[in-house]
């Protein structure tokens, strides 16, 4: 294929529009769709490199383009979390890059959280995608084959993986981004661009360039496009409608290319000089961004506070990518594709144990156990694939090894259930109690699951008792009365455990700050303090009187009158402002073992 310039113009435009997204401008909200324009480049690519006859030298091209430099940004992010940020966010990291070496980022990430939440410390989160290319990378020898049987394969593959991606946009969002089969039409939009349209990647319909024109016009708008990564919709979520029109924009300037006026441009010419160290451009910039803004607990932070952070970043990420592209990305590197994985990924492995060992040797025992919160929690609500493979669960079973249970209970309640569920679960199997869980994260809240719906299930289950918990204020007084009167009328008894003191300030990081700097941000909380906060809810439960529902207050568990954050050995009893860690949700045991034996 001939060098075409409007190829790294478009590699150019998306760079700059994902870092710039990521750089916080308020103006660009969509850049991640340039992401979706790397996927089409690459699909097209495929077409015109793959060589049936070379699969061997595909792949080993391939690698030398790609890995030196991925595994050189994942080392330097390793090491520069360790130097720069806390133990906290430092063995976030080292999960990162276990799945990094395997190529899996997008299935670590799918397995933690959005892409749009900041809540975990990702400094390797844009791997991701790589993770997505190089996974169509190890099937693009099936795909061809496919192909080149019969056409119709390529539209029905195409058309099953857009199909299926829209579909579980409006299940689970971050499965359609996140998983390569839900990709694949992007690179497949990019393969027909090349195969079809094109003399092996060399235009062959430059006569209609200004259709090209169009496309590229349509890229320029990005910025002014609404998408919500969250949301359960294939118009207005992503993947999707959006995300198909922005790949054929993509596909149209791949056909026709662009008019040779447009290319001469002194914007073009800068976007195409971008587009050649896009790559590496890509690799760096999100870890120096969320590594110079990163904060003891603050996750993820993007967007900096001042135009002098912002220029220091800038200017990072300019040094960092020239280095990695001279360097590294440019150098004519002559390994094998085992020696370009193996000896890495050996690297990368003994630099964790080194900075592991490290870590317990230097690092406090008390700020240790402060670090140790964040995996002191539940996980998954209700695991990982039940709202693909279940869409209509409205409940999950959570002690399926207990086959002839002496009762059923079901627990129904926001985040702030979720985070007591482990230790509810560990005393329900000692009594042989099953335990169901409802899968929506806000039932009975505004837009929530309805009290009939839960009821329903319940029934459906012949769930015994019905325990509520939930975050102080999260539900209506008449949407509780409305929930006891259709228990009652089933015969299901329903207890409300009632909601934990919650503080201010991030309790792990503040008492981080009072060790390391002898500062209290938390401050002091009482139990007549808890008591004035709840009280209006408090009241109106505690007045219930009806013999189906029992108010199970938990002041006094947390409270001896001030109240706790941690254990006296320093063990935080949350791992936020106000979500229970397992250890301080068995705080709560007492109370379950009333509800159990009652």
């Amino acid at each position: 294929m001939n060098y075409r310039s409007d190829i790294q113009i478009l590699r150019g435009i998306a760079v700059l529009l994902v870092v710039l997204f990521h750089l916080g401008f308020s103006s660009l909200k969509s850049g991640f769709l340039g992401v979706d324009v790397f996927f089409v480049i690459s699909g097209f690519l495929m077409a015109v490199l793959y060589d049936e006859d070379n699969k061997s030298g595909f792949y080993l091209r391939r690698a030398r383009r790609l890995l030196p430099p991925y595994y050189v940004v994942i080392l330097f992010t390793l090491i520069a979390s360790f130097l720069f940020t806390t133990m906290n966010e430092a063995s976030q990291v080292i999960n990162q890059t276990i799945y990094a070496t395997a190529f899996a980022s997008n299935i670590g990430f799918w397995m933690e959280a959005s892409y749009f939440s900041k809540s975990h410390f990702n400094p390797l989160l844009h791997l991701w995608s790589l993770g997505v290319e190089i996974q169509f990378y190890i099937i693009v020898p099936i795909i061809f084959w496919l192909l080149k049987k019969s056409k119709i394969n390529y539209f029905l593959i195409m058309s099953m993986s857009f199909i299926l991606c829209l579909v579980v946009v409006g299940i689970s969002p971050k499965t359609s981004f996140f998983m390569m089969p839900l990709r694949l039409w992007e690179f497949l939009i990019g393969y027909g661009a090349a195969y079809y349209f094109t003399n092996n990647g060399s235009l062959k319909f430059y006569k209609y360039n200004w259709l090209g024109l169009f496309g590229l016009t349509f890229l320029l708008m990005i910025p002014f496009i609404s998408v919500d990564g969250d949301a359960l919709s294939a118009l207005y979520g992503h993947p999707g409608i959006l995300a198909l029109l922005v790949s054929l924009a993509t596909a149209s300037v791949l056909v026709f290319g662009l008019p040779s006026i447009v290319e001469k441009f002194m914007i073009s010419k800068l976007l195409e000089r971008l587009g050649k160290y896009s790559y590496s451009i890509y690799l760096i910039h999100f870890p120096v961004i969320v590594i110079y803004l990163s904060e003891p607990f603050s996750g993820t932070k993007l967007g900096a506070d001042s135009f002098v952070d912002g220029l220091i970043i800038s200017v990072l990420i300019i040094i960092a990518s020239m280095l990695l592209y001279y360097f590294i990305e440019s150098r004519k590197f002559k390994y094998s594709v085992r020696k370009l994985v193996i000896i890495p990924s050996i690297v990368l492995m003994g630099v964790i144990l080194v900075l592991l060992f490290a870590q317990n040797i230097y690092i406090p025992k008390g700020e240790q156990l402060i670090f140790e919160a964040s995996t002191d929690r539940s996980t998954y609500r209700c695991g990982k694939l039940i709202r693909v493979i279940e869409p209509r669960a409205i409940s999950c079973d959570l002690t399926s090894e207990i086959n002839s249970p002496n009762q059923k209970i079901m627990l129904v309640g926001n985040s702030h259930a979720d985070s007591i569920k482990e230790a509810l679960r560990e005393t329900s199997i000692e009594h042989q109690t099953k335990v169901f869980f409802i899968v929506q994260n806000t039932p009975l809240m505004k837009n929530g699951i309805t009290p009939e719906k839960i009821i329903e299930d319940a029934v459906s289950k012949k769930i015994d008792k019905l325990i509520l918990h939930f975050k102080s204020h999260s539900i209506s007084n008449e949407v509780l009365q409305n929930f006891i009167e259709l228990a009652k009328f089933e015969g299901i008894k329903v207890y409300f455990i009632e909601p934990v003191p919650m503080w201010k300030h991030h309790i792990p990081s503040g008492m981080y700050s009072l060790m390391v700097n002898n500062e209290d941000k938390i401050g002091v909380m009482t139990k007549a303090d808890y008591l004035e906060e709840n009280l209006e809810q408090i009241k109106y439960i505690r007045e219930i009187d009806d013999e189906n529902f029992t108010s199970l207050p938990i002041v006094d568990l947390f409270c001896k009158p001030t109240c706790e954050y941690s254990t006296n050995k320093g063990v935080p009893l949350y791992f936020d402002t106000d979500h229970l860690t397992i250890t301080g949700s068995k705080r709560i045991n007492d109370v379950f073992e009333v509800i159990l034996k009652n």
